[in-house]
């Protein structure tokens, strides 16, 4: 009888939690939208790798279907990761050309998620080169939404910096991805223009300085091609 009564609780405790709805998690939602978005389902047993993939493309990009279904023949990636890749250094750039900045006392820059590999704290040393404003705004995306001079990170192996570039317009901006990806990488996964990348290691806060005053220089003079 006791078994009996523990068995039929048991059902009604996983009946419970069948019927229970968890919150979605952000990945989840967008996950679920680019299923919709790219129809992966039609994309044959990898259609899981593809959506994953997919959702950490920026939602107002469209990636070519025929991309999709070259990533879908190849059948020795088995990895989101390695199907992200796939499509990051396939995929069509985003034309955004770039104006120079007018010649001005100061200039206003916002960073990212810059960690220091160096003795030199790039993000305490930036304040203090006289034509430089930080930017701090309610959001990120307000925040490069009004800065000159952004200077981010890649954002890690998914490269979520493609997110944060295609929510601004980047004509009137110079843009430097700071990372210890080497330049080919960063060039062959970012969607976006990048005016500039480097390593975020300076041997002094002179030559951080120096470099701001290279980076003025470029970004008032040069107008760069997308």
């Amino acid at each position: 009888m006791k078994e009996s009564i523990q068995r039929a609780l048991g059902f009604a405790k996983a009946l419970r939690k069948f019927f229970e709805t968890e919150p979605l998690d952000e990945k989840t939602i967008i996950s679920r939208k680019v299923c919709v978005k790219y129809n992966a389902r039609k994309y044959g047993p990898l259609n899981i790798f593809i959506k994953t993939a997919a959702s950490y493309f920026p939602e107002n990009y469209q990636l070519d279907e025929d991309l999709l279904k070259a990533a879908n023949a190849i059948d020795d990636i088995y990895h989101p990761l390695h199907m992200l890749y796939y499509l990051l250094s396939n995929a069509k750039k985003v034309d955004s050309p770039r104006q120079p900045l007018p010649i001005k006392k100061s200039y206003s820059y916002m960073i990212w998620q810059i960690f220091n590999l160096s003795k030199v704290n790039i993000v305490a040393t930036l304040p203090k080169h006289p034509r430089l404003i930080e930017i701090r705004e309610e959001t990120l995306e307000l925040s490069a939404a009004k800065a000159e001079i952004l200077i981010l990170t890649s954002g890690g192996d998914y490269f979520e910096v493609n997110h944060l570039l295609s929510k601004i317009d980047l004509t009137n901006k110079y843009v430097i991805i700071c990372s210890s990806f080497d330049e080919a990488k960063i060039r062959d996964h970012v969607l976006y223009r990048v005016d500039r990348k480097i390593s975020p290691t300076f041997g002094s806060e002179r030559e951080c300085l120096l470099f701001i005053d290279e980076i003025i220089r470029e970004a008032t003079t040069i107008p760069l091609k997308a």
